[in-house]
């Protein structure tokens, strides 16, 4: 269960809907929301089993969200790999690591990606549940 906080901060369903609208306009489609939070590794693995027949089903669209790391001291990460040249860059191959691991579609591979850098993506827990399809 969602408590109110969380459930006002949350910004996901309302960056989507609006693309949603544009690309499946002229469409009857229907929408089904699912947030998920903070869970276990077990828990997202259990909910990738549950989903997966939806996921593997083409008449199903999946969108997961991330905005990816969130840097600066309010986040409480300032990694800074200095080879990179200015911060922004440190962050844009942080994230562009993060992307190619999860485009291997190997679970255990973005943990381990997630433990080796702290990086603070924000729906990394989505994320996962998706790579345990």
């Amino acid at each position: 269960m969602m408590d109110l906080n969380v459930d006002e901060a949350e910004h996901s369903m309302e960056m989507h809907l609006p693309y949603l609208v544009k690309v499946f306009r002229g469409h009857t489609v229907k929408v089904v929301p699912i947030m998920v939070g903070a869970v276990s590794a077990d828990s997202e693995a259990m909910y990738g089993r549950l989903l997966a027949k939806y996921i593997d089903d083409p008449t199903n669209f999946f969108s997961v969200s991330s905005d990816f790391c969130h840097w600066g001291s309010r986040f409480n990460y300032t990694h800074y790999d200095k080879k990179h040249g200015p911060i922004y860059k440190s962050i844009e191959a942080l994230d562009k690591m993060g992307m190619e691991i999860i485009e291997t579609g190997d679970p255990d591979e973005f943990k381990q990606y997630l433990l080796e850098t702290d990086n603070t993506i924000c729906g990394r827990h989505p994320i996962s549940v998706f790579l345990h399809t």
